[in-house]
């Protein structure tokens, strides 16, 4: 199945907004010291932070740049990265998903959406993401389809629709980076998909098998 990669190659694409802010008082009821500091200067410290690897202190930095008026546009892509790149796909979602309330037209940060629900094991989420993509983007991205074939393949157990969306990807991107997996997953006229081996508990009854 796609995995996390499928994310992060989006993130070059992703245009958003988030609906985040940072407070104005650290935890003890002191100034927080990232008040002090421009938004473009928060900006440029977290992207130093990012390529640094402290994910944690870059979230914090690009969301503060982005409350304090920095570019949402500009910064948005970063701070998803950040989140991405830390295991933090929560915390992506909760960046990126008010943006596209306000903005459904921006189907590039909703395949991004798609990709990390896929990541959080939120199957249906990311379908119904997906195919709200391709109801959306002015054009038919292959990749959508590609993930929704991944996603009816291993684990919505739909292979009519599975051999449907490689079909589609294939017509759209015949030498796609996928094009390979989507071939195997459209057989020649005549063939069969093998047919899935039940495993022992899977037997009648919920018993295992002796």
């Amino acid at each position: 199945m796609a995995r996390l990669e499928c994310a992060a190659c989006l993130l070059a694409l992703a245009l958003g907004a988030c609906g985040g802010a940072t407070s104005s008082e650290a935890a003890d009821g002191s100034l927080d010291p990232l008040d002090s500091i421009s938004a473009e200067e928060l900006y440029r410290r977290g992207r130093l932070l990012s390529g640094g690897g402290d994910y944690i202190r870059a979230e914090q930095y690009l969301a503060a740049a982005i409350a304090r008026g920095f570019p949402e546009e500009q910064a948005m892509p970063a701070l998803l990265a950040a989140c991405v790149e830390g295991s933090r796909l929560v915390s992506a979602l909760q960046y990126a998903e008010p943006y596209l309330l306000r903005h459904p037209e921006q189907w590039t940060l909703r395949m991004l959406v798609a990709s990390i629900h896929m990541g959080l094991e939120q199957h249906a989420r990311a379908r119904d993401e997906l195919l709200e993509v391709l109801r959306t983007a002015p054009e038919e991205p292959p990749q959508a389809h590609y993930f929704l074939a991944v996603l009816y393949r291993d684990r919505l157990e739909d292979e009519d629709l599975a051999r449907e969306h490689f079909g589609r990807y294939l017509a759209l991107a015949p030498d796609g980076e996928h094009a390979e997996e989507a071939r195997a997953g459209v057989p020649r006229p005549g063939a069969r998909l093998p047919v899935r081996v039940p495993m022992p508990e899977e037997h009648a009854g919920g018993e295992e098998a002796p």
